[in-house]
């Protein structure tokens, strides 16, 4: 694999400081340094000086009329560079990044205007000149690969070339990784009366994309690239000394230089499955492969197929996360169950057939409302309810109890309709955890050290280490199933408390559907739901009654309000008519 070096503005620098700052970073990590018969490194400084160079830009190469697809892919690809940048400790945003956007636009132009000891116009020069940019372009594409992989860095003004250069490159070049550093391509006054830089990010040819920024580079003002290449994964790097510019200053820098090791000398550890040192399955790991299960369910059985693609692969990034987690747990010397094992290496294990009746159909209800792939929002439709019939017979029970949890949840879904019904797949994984079961030990996480973890979890979801995540075991299955889980409080999720109550509501609204369906399976039923129905209709009723005396009659929390209670006046008489859920037989007020 060639390294292809775009340099900055000056004269190219050919004595190649910036390979020696590198490889020096390189073998001090224990990696091979890079020949310097692998690196293409043109010099286009002169270039750059001489008016009247002028060329006729090369063709567009990148015309995909949809790349929707890679583009997912490619956040994938990109999810994982993230996981390995958030172990790096001196990686961190900070700095400039706080100042306003509208302060750092005028500093920027300021910067282009006037700091001539940095040569910035040259770089405006070549944004604004389509003869410059074609020359510099076409004698690149002369002397970089017409075929196979090439790990692109992009320097200062060099970096600009290189995003420019990106929908330009031979069809059969792949970038298996761009790396951009100490770039001022984020600058309005750059791009200001001048054609945009890369309309359409080649995202089936670019493998990922980093942009590695000081927080004290005058250059970037402390800014990355994502405002204005939505391609672009920016990292702030923490670099000292009076250089906070130089190619050599960044490429020294462990991140950097790590990124690079891992392009040209990935790493070939796995995890080793060692069923000697293989422990039981607990009750919250069970829970961690039924959600992953019921979310790979709910992925078959989304009718339109555009969504059930975006879903699949948006699960497959959490799947991802949830392997590194797993994997840095192993490293940590935390022995793993054979079930999560197979899931580091990608396979999906048999669920264990030890849940109770009750435990499966309240589990399996209340997952029906949670959004496996948050932070992604995709409308599933009514496929959480269609992967039921899967999902009981993968923990051993007959089809017929799908039917019933099914019918359960039809039943009040109808009865709720006005005022939104059950939310099919629509709660976050972490709301979920809190307000339909209430928070429990963190299970996993609590067994291994706090450093074991590092960054491993990106979406803050399904993967997610704490409470309501993949691997956050939110609480036992056994304490899923019992009652008394109560309402969560204002403490716990934030926010307002018409809010609150409308996850409330979600959550004894899924409590009914599942007593319900264990009452046409002839199974015993909880008795505390009645009187957690009456103190969330009390409260609720409290709080309207308070803000009715000030509040304009339409406003957007009065009717949340209003709608959690006829929700929940509607779901008491539901109860009192199955006689489930300890109620009385005394219908409540009208």
């Amino acid at each position: 694999m060639k390294v292809v070096f775009l340099h900055g503005i000056g004269d190219g620098d050919p004595n190649r400081v910036w390979l020696g700052a590198l490889n020096a970073a390189l073998e001090s990590a224990g990696h091979p340094p890079i020949d310097d018969s692998q690196v293409v490194a043109p010099r286009y400084d002169s270039l750059l000086t001489i008016d009247g160079i002028s060329a006729k830009m090369p063709d567009v190469t990148y015309k995909v009329k949809n790349d929707d697809r890679s583009r997912r892919e490619f956040e994938r690809r990109q999810a994982a560079v993230y996981r390995r940048l958030q172990d790096e400790p001196d990686a961190v945003p900070f700095g400039f990044n706080s100042v306003p956007k509208p302060w750092m636009n005028a500093a920027h132009a300021f910067g282009v205007d006037n700091l001539s000891a940095m040569d910035l116009p040259q770089v405006r020069r070549y944004v604004t000149s389509e003869g410059l940019r074609g020359a510099i372009l076409r004698y690149i594409l002369d002397q970089i690969p017409t075929k196979g992989e090439i790990l692109l860095i992009g320097h200062s003004l060099g970096s600009v070339i290189a995003i420019d250069l990106l929908d330009h490159l031979p069809a059969n070049l792949q970038v298996r990784r761009f790396i951009t550093i100490g770039s001022p391509a984020n600058s309005e006054a750059l791009h200001r009366g001048s054609e945009r830089l890369l309309k359409k990010f080649p995202y089936a040819t670019v493998l990922d994309w980093t942009n590695f920024f000081s927080a004290r580079d005058i250059v970037t003002m402390g800014r990355g690239l994502t405002s204005v290449f939505p391609g672009a994964q920016d990292c702030a790097v923490n670099i000292t000394g009076l250089d906070q510019h130089g190619a050599d200053r960044y490429l020294s820098h462990p991140a950097v230089s790590g990124l690079i090791a891992n392009t040209l000398y990935p790493s070939k550890e796995a995890v080793v499955a060692s069923r000697a040192l293989a422990t039981r399955l607990t009750d919250d790991q069970l829970f961690t492969l039924i959600k992953l299960r019921f979310a790979s369910c709910v992925a078959k059985n989304i009718k339109d197929t555009d969504r059930a693609q975006r879903y699949e692969d948006a699960l497959n990034v959490i799947r991802d996360d949830l392997a590194a987690q797993l994997d840095q747990l192993a490293a940590s010397g935390q022995p793993l169950p054979v079930e999560l094992q197979a899931v580091v290496q990608g396979q999906a294990p048999d669920l264990p057939n030890r849940l109770e009746l009750r435990e499966a159909v309240v589990t399996l209800t209340t997952l029906t409302a949670t959004n496996f792939v948050e932070p992604y929002e995709i409308d599933t439709g009514e496929a959480p309810k269609a992967a039921l019939k899967a999902m009981v017979i993968n923990l051993g029970f007959q089809p017929g109890v799908a039917t019933h949890i099914a019918e359960a949840l039809t039943e009040v879904d109808d009865l709720l309709k006005r005022t939104g019904g059950i939310p099919w797949g629509r709660i976050g994984v972490a709301a979920a955890g809190l307000a339909l079961i209430a928070a429990g030990p963190i299970g996993l996480a609590m067994a291994a050290p706090a450093t074991a973890f590092g960054g491993a979890a990106i979406t803050g979801g399904l993967a997610a280490l704490g409470p309501g995540g993949m691997m956050g075991g939110i609480a036992t299955v056994g304490a899923l199933a019992a009652g008394g889980a109560g309402v969560v409080t204002g403490a716990a999720l934030g926010g307002s408390s018409a809010e609150i109550f409308a996850l409330n509501v979600t959550q004894l609204t899924l409590r009914v559907s599942a007593e319900y369906a264990l009452k046409r399976l002839n199974a015993p039923t909880e008795a505390e739901l009645w009187p957690q129905l009456v103190s969330l209709e009390t409260q609720i009723s409290a709080e309207l009654n308070r803000l009715n005396a000030f509040s304009d009659s339409k406003t957007p929390r009065i009717h949340q309000l209003k709608a959690a209670q006829d929700a929940v006046t509607k779901l008491l008489a539901f109860v009192v008519e199955k006689e489930i859920g300890g109620s009385i037989a005394i219908a409540p007020a009208q």
